[in-house]
């Protein structure tokens, strides 16, 4: 992906002064710090650079640092079949509530409608706390299936099935 996403304020707690933090594409120099960041999000799963640095071969990963470096939050991505398949938020425990995984989320589906990439599909423990399923329900996931290990949820995000009928002034939803 060569569209770096512009510098913006970083959110913060009321009283705490703003910062300004980058949103950028991660490269594979990145993954030392990007196994850091979901060693400190997702203690119970083991991550290592290696596996991160597979997520480059066919995806990639967006990440969001404050003035000095420092990793906030970061979103990975893959390609499939059927769209991108999405990693959990990956955001640093004494940041969360900031709103950061929304803005990445945010943004890779931006980056998705613009690759013309038709579903992005998410994947969360069966065990999922129940907030985590709310959060990425407000943001439009659905969940896919009945049963099985792990949970999958699905967004329609770009692609063909966005289309204009001849003669029409709005756009369409058709099935794909």
């Amino acid at each position: 992906m060569t569209d770096t996403p512009p510098p913006a304020p970083v959110l913060t707690r009321p009283g705490h002064a703003y910062q300004t933090a980058r949103l950028r594409w991660a490269q594979t120099h990145d993954a030392e710090r990007l196994v850091q960041l979901w060693q400190q999000a997702y203690p119970e799963v083991s991550e290592d650079a290696a596996s991160m640095r597979a997520w480059f071969e066919h995806g990639g990963a967006l990440v969001l640092e404050d003035r000095a470096g420092e990793l906030l939050a970061a979103l990975r991505w893959r390609e499939t079949s059927h769209g991108w398949l999405v990693e959990r938020v990956a955001t640093k425990p004494s940041q969360l509530g900031q709103g950061y995984g929304r803005w990445l989320m945010t943004n890779l589906e931006a980056a998705a409608i613009r690759a013309n990439v038709p579903r992005l599909q998410l994947h969360l423990p069966r065990d999922a706390r129940p907030e985590q399923l709310a959060y990425y329900a407000r943001m439009g996931y659905q969940a896919t299936d009945a049963g099985g290990e792990p949970l999958r949820l699905e967004k329609r995000v770009g692609g063909t099935w966005q289309t204009k009928a001849p003669g029409a002034t709005s756009w369409v939803g058709a099935s794909a």
